[in-house]
């Protein structure tokens, strides 16, 4: 198996996955832009034809959508779904034609936030425009979703265990992941390498992404009512320690990248560098330490700040915790 500095692209299929050697070795800077990524790569043969035998297991990360679930933030208006075709004509309650179907299919109308549900925040969420003339404009607040390189939001995982921290909080405040919480993780399990996708395992979604009204504890309780601790969050020099680390791409399993009482500096500190990240994760306990794939797939829509995604982790297979 390749060591995890391989960057990796995934098959159109999503089940096999093929470790490559980019060009790039050190840590990304500003002036990179968004149209660096992986750059072309030295395909390994054998290692394909053993991740093609192997990687057989797909860990679904994305929580599932619905009315009845906390999927949207805090008090923002909530995930909303109807029916808008049926197979046959529909009746009232009084047994007269209801709203017409035009054939024999079913299709749903939805109406959610952009930042509903597993999402990606791409660089565009918190850092406006050049010619915006607001604070912290730069070039990076014209990168968009739709303009993000997909190469960036996959990679080999790196998943780092903040369990102990998710509810250590006060109410209204969520646990700092420090530089230093991550440096002992490392010494542990080995640098962080470029290319690698860090994953923060809190378990937060697992407890806490329930029906309502129990599932009011994900966000409205932490950030609106300030009555419950809040999810483990990374520092603003957490983030800029990873960036220089040589990591695009982050992933938490809590609501948001930054903690619940000010989530800007965070969001900046990366944001700023043309990373991305996806909130909202859930079953990152299932995956190792080092050894699965991830990979996120964004909505594709027109000048987004971000998007629901269908985020999963292939693991070679026989792999577990």
């Amino acid at each position: 198996m390749l060591p995890p500095t391989a960057a990796c692209a995934a098959s159109a299929l999503l089940l096999l996955a093929l470790h490559c050697t980019p060009k790039q070795e050190s840590g990304p800077g500003p002036a990179a832009g968004v149209g660096s990524g992986l750059d072309e790569a030295v395909v390994e043969a054998s290692a394909v034809g053993e991740l093609t035998g192997r990687a057989r297991r797909v860990v679904d990360l994305t929580v599932l959508l619905s009315e009845t679930l906390p999927a949207h933030w805090g008090s923002n208006p909530p995930f909303a779904r109807w029916t808008n075709n049926w197979f046959e004509q529909p009746t009232n309650a009084y047994g007269s034609p209801a709203s017409g179907s035009n054939g024999p299919y079913y299709s749903q109308r939805f109406v959610l936030d952009e930042h509903t549900g597993t999402q990606t925040d791409f660089p565009a969420h918190f850092v406006p425009p050049p010619d915006s003339g607001l604070p912290h404009a730069s070039p990076m607040g014209a990168v968009t979703g739709d303009k993000y390189p997909l190469d960036r939001m996959m990679g080999p995982a790196a998943v780092i265990d903040v369990t102990d921290l998710r509810d250590a909080a006060e109410p209204g405040f969520s646990a700092p992941i420090t530089v230093e919480r991550i440096q002992a993780w490392e010494s542990e399990h080995g640098p962080i390498q470029p290319g690698e996708v860090v994953l923060f395992y809190s378990g937060y979604s697992d407890a806490y992404y329930k029906p309502l009204p129990e599932g009011a504890r994900m966000t409205l309780e932490p950030l609106v009512l300030k009555t419950a601790p809040g999810w483990p969050a990374p520092t603003p020099e957490a983030v800029k320690y990873l960036f220089d680390r040589g990591v695009w791409h982050l992933g938490t399993d809590g609501a948001s990248m930054g903690p619940v009482e000010d989530g800007q500096p965070t969001h900046l500190a990366g944001l700023q560098q043309g990373m991305s990240w996806e909130e909202l994760l859930i079953n990152l306990g299932e995956l190792p330490v080092r050894g699965a794939f991830y990979v996120a797939l964004p909505l594709k829509v027109a000048d987004q700040s971000g998007a629901p995604t269908r985020a999963i982790a292939l693991l070679p297979e026989g792999e577990s915790e």
